[in-house]
């Protein structure tokens, strides 16, 4: 694939060039394999709950706060990671990212070498916790960076393609371990095999950080020009501020913490959910990953179908209300001897669901513009994992096999139906124009020989000067 250029005569005969570069693949291909890696380092435990209370000598609650450290450090994490983002550059704040979480794997591996038997388990669990927080302290780097990522390198014609596909690769990670931790985990001696293959995925993950390049010699956009001729004036936390007391992005950050909340609770919860109906984890597995590869499957039509469409708001408004009849329909078909149904009904809920992930995360951007999309990013993150510690307490606490068996309907359930319908209703209350867009549309009209004021162009002409200069 070739590189391409669009350049634009402006007044006074300067030049401006937006052009995409091939390199800019090698690094979405270092956010795609960091997310994956650290997918696998997130779901080691939980995946194969029988199979680590044995590992690790302990109850069903602690293999469970595997899973709420993630979310607890990511809390702590994301802001520190679009501090780093503004401040350090990409290529850095990865480096970073992916070397606390290669520590931290190692470090949950070491923990098998420390002996462990019921009433005295101290020494591996509390190792194998200290690496867990390590490891999840990096996840927000890898999740945050891709609207960031994909508005210094790419077009507008592509930004939220590669939104789409660094995104929805943590899920991706996520259906991979649901389905490949089962198989190599068979017992409580197997689950050392699944910790280092964890640790050699992070040393994998590692390697294309260091050949990606950390940004661009030119802007492939105008608002590439922009977000890369950022200079310290506004800090990051200032950026955060404003993007916090913007109404209309509350709105995506209530919408997206609930349905990204639901799907971690999904991920790390669903063999328990369907554990009373008997079925195995091996099972329970099939069903996370039947989601998650068909939410990857809707994700990549909606991702090329906004960048040609650009309807933001009419899939949200479309996509919402369907995944939440599907989280009702869910509640309905878990049940005793009806695997294909929970399959389906998954595939399905995956679908919808995924689909809105990279349209929620650009349009983020768009009604935040102009300030640096590392913000909008971090704080939807941060309510995705706020919510999701939230949603992992209660589920854990509703869980109850004897009434679920005798009833034949789970608790947990019902109480994500209930507020997936709540968490409806506010999409149709977001109008926020698509400020990134119309400031673009108004740059390419300058460009074309309207009026486009002189400090500008001579400030992106330096831009191109020092690009090109730092390239060589």
């Amino acid at each position: 694939m070739s590189d391409t250029a669009t350049v634009v005569i402006a007044p006074e005969h300067d030049r401006v060039v937006y052009k995409t570069y091939k390199r800019r693949y090698i690094g979405l291909f270092a956010v795609v394999l960091l997310n994956i890696s650290t997918g696998f380092v997130w779901l080691t435990y939980s995946s194969v709950p029988d199979a680590a209370t044995a590992y690790l000598d302990c109850d069903t609650d602690t293999v469970n706060l595997t899973t709420i450290l993630y979310f607890v450090a990511f809390l702590i994490m994301s802001p520190v990671s679009g501090w780093m983002f503004e401040r350090h550059g990409i290529k850095r704040s990865l480096l970073f990212g992916a070397t606390i979480q290669l520590v931290g794997a190692f470090l949950r591996y070491f923990a098998n070498f420390i002996a462990s038997s019921p009433g005295h388990n101290g020494g591996r669990l509390a190792l194998t916790l200290v690496g867990q927080i390590i490891a999840a302290a990096a996840q927000p780097f890898f999740l945050n960076v891709p609207p960031k990522f994909a508005a210094v390198w790419f077009s507008e014609n592509g930004r939220t393609t590669a939104t789409m596909i660094g995104s929805v690769s943590n899920a991706f990670a996520a259906a991979l371990a649901q389905l490949i931790i089962p198989v190599i985990t068979t017992d409580k001696d197997s689950m050392s095999t699944s910790v280092l293959t964890c640790a050699i995925l992070s040393v994998v993950a590692f390697i294309p950080v260091l050949l990606m390049a950390d940004r661009p010699p030119t802007p492939p956009s105008p608002s590439a020009a922009e977000a890369l001729l950022e200079t310290s004036e506004e800090p990051f936390w200032t950026s955060l501020k404003k993007v916090g007391s913007n109404k209309q992005f509350l709105i995506l950050m209530f919408i997206f913490g609930t349905f990204v909340g639901f799907f971690n609770a999904f991920s790390s919860l669903i063999t328990q959910f369907t554990a009373p109906y008997g079925y195995t984890s091996s099972e329970g597995g099939y069903f996370g990953a039947a989601m998650i590869v068909a939410g990857l499957i809707g994700a990549g039509v909606s991702g090329p179908y906004i960048d040609r469409t650009k309807q933001f708001k009419s899939l949200c408004k479309i996509f919402v209300p369907i995944a939440t009849v599907f989280y009702i329909i869910f509640v309905f078909v878990v049940r005793k001897d009806f695997f294909g149904g929970i399959i389906a009904v998954s595939a399905l809920l995956g679908l919808f669901s995924f689909a809105l992930l990279p349209v929620i995360l650009e349009l983020g951007v768009e009604c935040t513009y102009p300030v640096t999309p590392a913000s909008s990013t971090s704080l939807l993150w941060t309510s995705g994992q706020f919510f999701a510690v939230i949603f992992l307490l209660i589920l854990g606490r509703l869980q109850n096999n004897e009434k679920s068996e005798e009833t034949g309907i789970n608790p947990p359930l019902i109480f994500i139906a209930v507020w997936c319908v709540l968490a409806t209703i506010p999409i149709y209350f977001f109008t926020s124009p698509y400020l990134r867009m119309e400031a673009e549309q108004r740059s390419h009209r300058n460009e074309d020989g309207l009026a486009q004021p002189k400090e500008v162009l001579n400030e992106k002409a330096e831009y191109h000067d020092v690009s090109l200069e730092e390239s060589k």
